[in-house]
Order: C-alpha cells, then sequence, then structure tokens
C-alpha cells in the first residue's frame, strides 16, 4: 500500500515544507485563484501553512515557467490575462476546485470526516482539494497522485471513463488475477449504485465513500469521505451515500451535467 497516506493526530496535514513540489505548486496557484489580488509572499506563506522561504522558494519556481508574476510592488499574482493564461487542465481544475469547496465543506460539517476533490491526471487520479475532519485524519496533501485503479475515488473515475479507456487501463495496471476481478466487481458496483464504499482499500484502519461528478462532456471527478474504520464504517458510509450523491448531482448540474435520455 503507498506510504503516503498516513494518521496525524495533531490535525496538521502539511508538514512545514508541504508535502510535493507538484502539491505546492497547485496550492500555490489555488491561493492566487482564489485572492483575485496580489498578494506578499507573507500571506502566501500562511494560506499555504509553510515557512516564508518555502514559498518563496515555489515562486520563483512558478515564475521561471511563466505561472505567475511579481507587481510594482513586488507581490505575487498571476499574469495578466489571469487564469486564462494557464493551460485549459489546469483552469479546469481551478474551476472545478472553487466550484466544489461549498459542498465538501457542507459534507465534512456534516459527517465529521475529511473531504476531497480527485480529478483524472492521465491514468493517475489527482487530489485538487481537500477540508479536515476530525482528528484522528488521513494526511490528504493537495496535489498527491495515485492509479487510477487504487483506492475508492480513482475507481470512481475508472467506472465512467469510456468503455475502452477503462478496458485498457485495467489491463495495464498489470494486477494478479484475484485483484483484476475485484477490480471489475467495483467497477460495476460504481455503475450501478453510483458510489463506491470500502474499508481498508488503503490501510486496514482507513475507510472511504467516494461519489463522481460530472460535467458536460462526462465524468469531472470524484468526492470521497474518508476517516477512521471504527468510526466511518460501513454502515455509517451507507447511510450517508444518499445525501453525499445529492450534493454531487447538484454540483454535476452546476457544471453543465447534460440529463439523461432514458
Amino acid at each position: 500500500m503507498p506510504s503516503a497516506i498516513a494518521w496525524t493526530g495533531s490535525g496538521e496535514v502539511w508538514d512545514r515544507e508541504g508535502s510535493s513540489a507538484r502539491g505546492r505548486g497547485l496550492e500555490l496557484l489555488t491561493v492566487l485563484f482564489d485572492a483575485h489580488r496580489p498578494l506578499d509572499v507573507g500571506t502566501i506563506a500562511r494560506a499555504l501553512r509553510t515557512t516564508r522561504a518555502a514559498a518563496h522558494r515555489q515562486l520563483r519556481e512558478l515564475e521561471c515557467l511563466s505561472f505567475v508574476e511579481r507587481d510594482g510592488d513586488g507581490r505575487w499574482c498571476l499574469p495578466p490575462g489571469g487564469v486564462m493564461t494557464l493551460a485549459p487542465a489546469l483552469v479546469a481544475r481551478l474551476n472545478l476546485r472553487t466550484a466544489a469547496r461549498p459542498m465538501i465543506e457542507r459534507l465534512a460539517a456534516r459527517t465529521g470526516e475529511s473531504v476531497s476533490v480527485n480529478v483524472r491526471h492521465r491514468d493517475h487520479r489527482m487530489r485538487i482539494d481537500a477540508v479536515r475532519g476530525r482528528p484522528p485524519q488521513p494526511a490528504l496533501p493537495v496535489g498527491e497522485t495515485f492509479p487510477l485503479h487504487l483506492g475508492t475515488s480513482g475507481r470512481v473515475i475508472l467506472a465512467h471513463l469510456p468503455r475502452v479507456t477503462a478496458a485498457t487501463l485495467v489491463a495495464g495496471a498489470g494486477l494478479p488475477g484475484a485483484d483484476q476481478r475485484r477490480l471489475r466487481v467495483d467497477l460495476a458496483s460504481v455503475r450501478r449504485h453510483g458510489y463506491l464504499a470500502s474499508v481498508g482499500s488503503w490501510l486496514p484502519t482507513v475507510a472511504s465513500l467516494s461519489v463522481p461528478i460530472f460535467g458536460s462532456s462526462g465524468i469531472a471527478g470524484a468526492v470521497t469521505v474518508t476517516g477512521p474504520a471504527g468510526r466511518w464504517g460501513q454502515e455509517a458510509m451507507e447511510r450517508a451515500a444518499a445525501g453525499v450523491r445529492i450534493e454531487c448531482a447538484t454540483l454535476s448540474a452546476a457544471l453543465g451535467m447534460l440529463p439523461s435520455l432514458d
């Protein structure tokens, strides 16, 4: 199992330097995207829960890639044209993150557990936002990626990809027979029930419930509620599934999901 998932009793998800270059970069761009104005290094560092030195180093790296720039007062901002100068895929992720944020905050308050938003990134899924629940809680660093076939969020996304694409990804995962059969059962369950709830898919002590989000072009991502198995077990997840599905359906409609013609 991936070692990146761990529990933190203090409630702090990030270490002082952040979790990874990819995660810090995405989180930093999100901070500037949400601010709609230039920010100084100290403000950015506080938003990222990191040091000024670490924030400045990441800003310089993003500046070299033309993702950010400084204004006349030395504050940091997105380049002229704002998000329209960024890659379309990144813009879509930032827009989805903004649209989903109120919903995942509601779900975290309602369930008391950690809630995250995940999107497809090639043959992986990427976490683009997370709200922490009650301790103990899983570390859910933004920008973290895992193969689509691992975990409930990736499997929910995988289940709603075009069948040929999904079949290619399943075959390419190289899973042994029993694990591949389990994966196929989970994908069928997602398509039939509209969600996937699992205890111990990552670690024996971790449980997660994932529900798909759709946009005008199909699957947009997945919302996942994660907690300790002793508190957020199968029964608790099944009771919560209908409410999470309603929230995700409302978000999907706002994202332009086309109604079914059945």
